[in-house]
């Protein structure tokens, strides 16, 4: 493992468009995996009112996310959120990603599920996002990931693709070639598969990574750390 030093923050937001694809669960897992298996300073962001990452971590929502100080979890820097981001302008949230920001760092940020609340806005104009999306592997999901990735592209942030929940099923199959057809280049070489362990993770409140590392959603995710770590992303 080595310190990635660099005079600028990375920033990696998650997000797939719609809700229940295990974004969340990609976003926490992932942010531990490059803290513990990487040694980076890792920040995470939830940028949801409804502060699922901040549940998933063991935290309690918080009446003002953007004043909070944040908490020290797992070898991780928490910005905890609240139901009042749900109000906020693009202004005062671009503003709360700056005061995570610090060289070195890496930013892992829980979008909301709705692609035309302000925090999209903010992460897709804001210099060295990499923006990661998190489509179910289900034909639900798909039109939503394209919209995120069409407007990634449209803006020139780099995108990457991570199919969820995979497995042995022909719906799911074809929801993973569709992918792998549509986006090329920009689908991701991990393709994270379905397992109890994540529900048994989120009973403990630890991202899966720390809970299972080796089950297949661990591996999975720890080999996605992997991946954008070789890339630079991370």
């Amino acid at each position: 493992m080595s310190v990635r030093q660099s005079d600028t923050a990375r920033i990696i937001a998650v997000g797939s468009g719609k809700g229940g694809t295990g974004k969340t669960t990609v976003a926490a897992a992932l942010a531990f995996a490059l803290a513990n298996d990487h040694a980076r300073d890792v920040a995470l962001i939830d940028f949801d009112p409804q502060g699922s990452l901040t549940r998933f971590t063991g935290q309690r929502a918080v009446a003002d996310p953007l004043q909070a100080e944040p908490v020290e979890i797992l070898g991780m820097t928490l910005y905890r959120g609240g139901a009042t981001l749900a109000g906020v302008s693009p202004s005062a949230l671009t503003q709360h990603l700056r005061r995570a920001s610090r060289p070195g760092r890496t930013i892992v940020v829980d979008m909301r599920p709705m692609l035309d609340d302000p925090g999209h806005a903010v992460v897709l104009s804001t210099p060295g996002v990499f923006l990661l999306v998190v489509p179910e592997l289900n034909p639900e999901s798909i039109p939503e990931a394209r919209k995120l990735a069409a407007m990634a592209e449209a803006r020139g942030i780099p995108f990457r693709v991570v199919g969820n929940k995979e497995e042995n099923r022909r719906p799911v199959k074809r929801a993973l070639e569709f992918l792998s057809t549509g986006f090329g280049t920009e689908m991701s070489d991990v393709v994270i598969k379905r397992g109890a362990a994540v529900a048994e993770a989120h009973e403990r409140q630890l991202p899966v990574t720390a809970y299972a590392p080796d089950s297949p959603p661990g591996r999975a995710i720890r080999a996605l750390a992997d991946e954008l770590v070789a890339e630079g992303v991370a």
